[in-house]
């Protein structure tokens, strides 16, 4: 998280550094569903995966206030919260039971596709803000 400081301090776009830091945890986790690597390395990547959900932290936090409407950046931290919170609630049921039926490696997929749609949803926040700042600047 302190590295992920440091680089939203000087990124203009955050959803680029979000995409970028969980498309390599997504990676990773896809590589460690395969069950390719050592398991000395399956640690490593476990940290790196880590490392990236870290590295877009404070990325994320500056896209959702530039995000939000003004007067309304409260509300809208306390929706994305929550909805964190959930997450973080219910995915170790998730993961718990696929790993209760003996499917490991379905975990990491998961994480993997959980990524994915995290990228999906910074990008299309980013485009979304770029685009209401630049109708800004013109009128």
């Amino acid at each position: 998280m302190v590295w992920g400081g440091f680089l939203a301090s000087k990124a203009d776009r955050h959803d680029r550094t979000i995409a970028l830091a969980f498309a390599a945890a997504g990676v990773f986790a896809l590589i460690l569903a395969a069950g390719v690597v050592p398991p000395v390395l399956a640690i490593v990547l476990m940290g790196a995966i880590g490392f990236g959900a870290g590295v877009a932290g404070p990325s994320r936090d500056l896209l959702i206030r530039a995000a939000a409407p003004k007067n309304a950046t409260g509300r809208v931290y306390g929706v994305v919260y929550s909805g964190l919170d959930i997450g973080l609630a219910t995915g170790p049921l998730l993961f718990g039971a696929l790993m209760d039926a003996g499917h490991p490696s379905w975990v990491f997929i998961g994480i993997g596709l959980f990524q994915g749609l995290a990228i999906l949803t910074a990008v299309g926040v980013g485009t979304n803000t770029a685009r209401k700042a630049v109708k800004a600047q013109a009128a």
